[in-house]
């Protein structure tokens, strides 16, 4: 056999050598680095605000993948009256060393929920879940897509089929879209109301608008109170479009508006709700007295009726006055 035939027959796996070789540097040179990250986020801050902390971790996927898996897994976010912490007792991260900026996310284990209310006294929601699997899409500016699916939702407050809740920074960077629903929820008695405790959906769907005041936020160099404010002062609106509550009991709301916060950092704007189902509740249960919004809508119906199956209601938000109509039915609060 001549020189140049050997040639041949050894140069495509002397090249495929190469190409493992240099794969496997560029994994170990990314795992390095990545290693360092999460070594300065478990003892400084991941971004302003915003605390990361674990108990173990491991890397591997070698050649192509990083996956990272923790146990004990916590995150802390500040807010004006303490950390909402959430906490995993297993999490994992899946990203590629090569292609779209992607990340992956995934819980198991038992998780919860910790806060601090406004009079400092605090509050544990522990939650278990079929699968939680979320994903991370980064641009040039930072964060530009974020999803959550979250199948199997099961607390003492209340249990669900599914949840969901996605955001987009959409193309011309002028506005976020959001949507964020759930499927078969139960209510606990502790938050039931006059329309029951099963929900067939709950649904918003909607555009911020004003999203370069989150520029920094999405970037990590800002946390997100100091975002909240730029874009309260911008001002920036959320349009729900639409907004719908479709309960076990046959009452359907579907509502169409805006909102925004006003000087005191309260929600004000208005919604317009189109509601079926009001005359067969009312029929079901005549002695009733239910408060707030039921009892609105209770003489809202009694007033105007509906025409066609079909009631029109106008939810509003005023100088932290809450008004269905022209009458008030409760107070808002400021949302941080």
């Amino acid at each position: 056999m001549s020189y140049s035939s050997r040639f041949f027959l050894y140069a495509p796996f002397a090249l495929l050598l190469l190409i493992g070789a240099a794969f496997g540097a560029y994994w170990w040179r990314a795992a390095d680095a990545l290693e360092r990250r999460l070594d300065a986020m478990r003892i400084h801050e991941a971004m302003p605000g915003v605390t990361l902390r674990y108990a173990t971790r491991g890397i591997s996927g070698f050649p192509f993948n990083l996956d990272v898996v923790f146990t004990d897994f916590r995150i802390s976010i500040e807010t004006g009256h303490g950390p909402f912490v959430w906490r995993a007792e297993n999490f994992a991260l899946h990203a590629l060393t090569y292609g779209a900026d992607r990340t992956l996310f995934e819980a198991a284990g038992k998780q919860s929920f910790t806060w601090k209310d406004t009079q400092g006294q605090q509050h544990v929601l522990p939650f278990d879940a079929g699968s939680l699997h979320a994903s991370a899409i980064r641009d040039a500016g930072g964060l530009s897509r974020f999803d959550l699916d979250l199948v199997g939702f099961g607390s003492p407050a209340l249990t669900a089929a599914r949840l969901q809740f996605h955001i987009r920074h959409t193309a011309k960077g002028k506005t976020w879209d959001v949507f964020a629903g759930g499927d078969d929820i139960h209510l606990s008695p502790r938050l039931r109301g006059a329309f029951g405790d099963e929900l067939k959906t709950i649904a918003l769907q909607g555009s911020v608008t004003e999203a370069s005041a989150f520029d920094a936020l999405r970037a990590g160099k800002s946390d997100w109170r100091t975002a909240v404010e730029a874009w309260r002062n911008a001002p920036g609106r959320l349009h729900i479009e639409p907004l719908e509550f479709r309960w076990a009991n046959g009452i359907d709301m579907l509502g169409h508006g805006a909102m925004l916060l006003d000087g005191g950092r309260r929600p004000e704007g208005i919604i317009d709700f189109k509601i079926t189902g009001m005359a067969g509740w009312l029929a079901s249960n005549p002695a009733m007295a239910p408060d707030g919004f039921a009892a609105g809508l209770r003489d809202r119906a009694s007033k105007a009726g509906s025409t066609n199956g079909q009631m029109g209601a106008v939810f509003g938000i005023q100088d932290s006055v809450v008004y269905l109509g022209d009458d008030p039915i409760g107070t808002a609060e400021p949302l941080y």
